[in-house]
């Protein structure tokens, strides 16, 4: 009987034993788990979602005034006036230089002289023509002596005609000794100086002239964004494929005030670049905007169903957009992005995270690839779960 009972204390003192050692593992192996959870970075979630949007579509663009011209001497001699300072605004027809004018005063003149010899010419002729008229109806005269002073007759008129002609070539030759402006507009550099001689079609202009009543913006759209444009304006008119507002940027940033519009699209893609030119044309009443200068336009499509982030919760690597995306086991993985537009805040994605996934926040110059992190949100993984078995149910109905 006391041999029973010894075995049975023995028995109940290894069951107390091995009862208590399990229950010390749990508590360690707990608080093992607690401690590592604790060492996990804590991070704030927010679920991707899907938003119509204008996505902001941002090109460079070349500037260039409505009318660009070169002005050229169309008569040969020395430059005797410039009327006008470089960079100055002028008006069409006000004069710019004077080139020496008597080679060309001399010419006129003797194309005057000439003119008042024929039409001399002329007056003997037509009293010839006369009296022989008169001389054959008292029939002293022949026919034939008629038909000759018709046709002196005619050839005195057209020396004259010819001599009038020399005058107006003379007359003209002599005004291209005034170079006046073409355009309006603001005068480029005047490389020559008073006393040089510039000579009839030579390579250098005088002087360029813009007319910057309107300024054209050029730039270049790739084939993808003309049509993602087209789609999302719904134009249906020929005239009008890209009927939006156009806004500029200038070169330092500020906006200018007066938004353009397009006015032409090239007929056909650039070979090379797949490119398809296209122009805005922009009012300029202050003449703030100039020939040559460059800025940026912003062209605005309207896009249904796109993914909208914040430009906060990505990161920027070597040219490259990427962004976290936590899973339900509280672990990222790193997306590149790929950008369809964007507005003040936020990106607008083609490609990258999907609708229902949850993405990481803060905390992105800590965290990498693979890494377990302890989201800030309750119940981001009852969260992350139901967005996605929703989003699985939906694609099941489609």
């Amino acid at each position: 009987m006391k041999k029973v009972s010894r075995k049975l204390r023995a028995i109940a003192f290894v069951g107390l034993l091995i009862f208590s050692t399990a229950i010390m593992i749990s508590c360690n192996q707990s608080s093992n788990n607690e401690s590592d959870l604790s060492n996990h970075l804590e991070v704030k979630t927010i679920p991707i979602e899907v938003v119509d949007a204008e996505v902001v579509k941002t090109y460079t663009a070349s500037l260039q005034g409505k009318v660009n011209v070169e002005v050229r001497a169309q008569a040969s001699g020395y430059l005797e006036q410039i009327l006008v300072k470089e960079g100055s605004y002028v008006q069409k027809g006000q004069p710019l230089f004077i080139i020496n004018q008597e080679p060309y005063k001399i010419k006129l003149q003797n194309a005057q002289a000439t003119l008042k010899a024929a039409e001399a010419a002329l007056t003997n002729a037509q009293l010839e023509k006369d009296k022989v008229s008169s001389l054959l109806e008292n029939k002293f005269v022949s026919p034939i002596q008629l038909q000759s002073a018709n046709a002196a007759l005619d050839s005195a008129k057209a020396a004259v005609a010819q001599a009038k002609a020399a005058v107006a070539e003379a007359k003209l030759h002599l005004s291209f000794c005034t170079v006046t402006a073409p355009v309006d507009g603001f005068l480029g550099r005047i490389p020559k100086l008073r006393g040089n001689l510039v000579t009839e079609g030579e390579v250098e202009p005088l002087t360029t002239m813009s007319d910057i009543s309107q300024i054209y913006a050029y730039f270049s759209l790739s084939e993808t964004d003309y049509f993602d444009l087209i789609k999302s304006n719904e134009s249906t008119s020929s005239k009008d494929v890209l009927p939006m507002e156009i806004e500029l940027y200038l070169s330092n940033g500020d906006v200018y005030p007066i938004k353009g519009k397009v006015d032409m699209i090239n007929g056909e893609f650039d070979k090379e670049t797949n490119a398809l030119t296209v122009r805005a044309v922009f009012e300029n009443p202050d003449k703030l905007l100039r020939n040559g200068g460059t800025g940026t336009v912003n062209l605005i499509a309207k896009t249904k169903e796109v993914i909208q982030i914040p430009m906060a919760a990505t990161v920027d690597l070597q040219d490259k957009i990427f962004a976290f995306v936590l899973d339900k086991n509280n672990q990222v993985e790193q997306r590149q992005l790929k950008i369809v537009g964007k507005n003040l805040h936020n990106y607008f994605i083609r490609e990258g995270v999907n609708k229902g996934e949850v993405l990481v926040t803060t905390g992105l110059d800590k965290i990498t690839d693979g890494d377990m992190v302890s989201p800030l949100n309750e119940g981001s993984s009852q969260q992350i779960s139901q967005s996605l078995s929703k989003e699985k149910k939906t694609q099941e109905v489609d």
